[in-house]
């Protein structure tokens, strides 16, 4: 059992599973040779509000209602966050954010003695664009409260977002993934084919790239790539940083995204709306103190890979585990110390939703994986379309058996209702709201 275990949270905004590499992150991907990987972590709600939302509070969004990303309902305060409870057990807690300030949800502050406001707000067409190098500045400031503070144990979030839209890295960052011509391809093309992709036409940062000559679509991608590997070297700074200070032996480092982002799959050109694997699929590496892995045996928590299916409801009671803060009973997660002591094996099936520009929900299972939209869509899908993956042949959730495969699919659907109307007592929060951010709508 842990006790008094110092906490770093880093949330990569916007982060693919896939870019979790060598080549595009070797600074957090050095991590994995001293921590548990989880291959099959999925975020259980997405875009950022619904999915930090479940990450700080281990609740599933079904019964935390927090289903859009800038809807209308707020977190109840009878619902414990990670910042509250810890604080409460005399944790000094601070957060390099700006969920609370700039984006209309305040509960992300709720608890923290010390809200680091990062500036800016990462949009589509409006904002600026918040870097690496300016969440850094903010990580040193934590560190020096740290520093002011020995003696006390702390929990520190830092939420880095330049995977996310506009994708601007610095000079030569793009370059190291791109040796053609950018300004030939079918970009504009592509992008007319969907109404979304038309709505990015029209101006901001996709507008600019076209009026400034961008053709390729591969030129944005690695606009994408170059973004991963320069918050990825901010993130080694950092790093280099806790390891200075001394405080690597007595902290956990979690390392995660909120959802990932579509680079062309399924027609989704640059956003994060769709429940398919680039989307849900989401890194989770846990990192422990020296301790801590001396309790649980190294060769369960060391450069170990994980398949056991996970959700993000399972990080809050994770660290509460590592704390030794109690966990209270509202939480629908598990702590992942219970898969590294051999005590459960993850679950049957992983779910997630959405409801911002679309509304759909979503089972996971080892083989297989159904999504249903409950409302139509500005792709051609009406309210009730399924969708049923073989995940073991069609990684890329390419073709769609649910006419193949009805009874698969039906059981699937069957699982997902039981599970909707045991979690929300028949009221549910996707029927309930209306969707928040609508395709073509400013």
């Amino acid at each position: 059992m842990g006790g008094g275990f110092n906490v770093i949270l880093v949330a990569f905004d916007t982060l693919r599973f896939d870019r979790v590499d060598q080549v595009h992150m070797p600074n957090v991907h050095s991590l994995l040779r001293d921590s548990m990987f989880f291959t099959r972590h999925y975020s259980e709600g997405i875009p950022t509000h619904p999915s930090f939302t479940t990450i700080f509070t281990g609740v599933s969004p079904l019964v935390h209602g927090v289903v859009c990303h800038d809807g209308s309902v707020q977190l109840s305060r009878d619902i414990p966050t990670i910042p509250r409870l810890l604080k409460n057990a005399g944790y000094l807690t601070i957060a390099a954010d700006n969920l609370a300030t700039h984006l209309y949800s305040g509960w992300f502050a709720w608890g923290f003695d010390y809200y680091l406001d990062i500036g800016g707000v990462a949009t589509i067409s409006m904002g600026v664009k918040v870097n690496g190098e300016i969440v850094n500045a903010k990580v040193r400031e934590a560190l020096e409260l740290v520093n002011r503070n020995r003696g006390k144990p702390f929990l520190l979030f830092i939420h880095y977002w330049d995977p996310h839209t506009p994708y601007i890295p610095p000079r030569g960052y793009a370059e190291r993934f791109y040796g053609g011509d950018y300004t030939k391809g079918d970009l504009i093309d592509a992008l007319n084919s969907t109404l979304w992709g038309r709505f990015m036409l029209k101006g901001g940062w996709m507008g600019n790239l076209v009026k400034s000559g961008v053709r390729d679509l591969d030129y944005v991608r690695a606009l994408y790539d170059g973004e991963v590997a320069y918050v990825d070297e901010r993130f080694g700074e950092v790093l280099r940083l806790i390891e200075d200070a001394g405080l690597l032996d007595n902290t956990a480092i979690i390392i995660t995204s909120d959802h990932g982002e579509a680079l062309g799959e399924h027609r989704v050109y640059f956003d994060h709306h769709g429940l398919y694997e680039w989307d849900v699929h989401t890194p989770l590496i846990i990192r422990l103190p020296d301790k801590l892995v001396s309790e649980i045996g190294g060769g369960r928590v060391r450069g170990v890979v994980y398949d056991a299916l996970v959700q993000n409801t399972d990080i809050a009671p994770t660290i509460l585990d590592i704390t030794g803060v109690q966990r209270p009973s509202v939480m629908t997660g598990s702590s992942l110390l219970g898969v590294a002591r051999g005590e459960w094996g993850g679950y049957d099936a992983a779910y997630s939703l959405e409801n911002t520009r679309q509304t759909a929900r979503m089972i996971r299972t080892r083989e297989w994986k159904l999504i249903q939209w409950i409302r139509a869509d500005t792709y051609g899908r009406g309210p009730g379309h399924i969708e049923l993956y073989n995940m073991s042949k069609d990684p890329g959730e390419l073709r769609n058996l649910a006419n193949e495969e009805w009874d698969i699919a039906m059981r699937m659907l069957g699982t997902l209702e039981d599970r909707y109307r045991r979690l929300t007592g028949g009221s549910d929060p996707l029927i309930m709201q209306e969707i928040s951010m609508p395709i073509g709508v400013r």
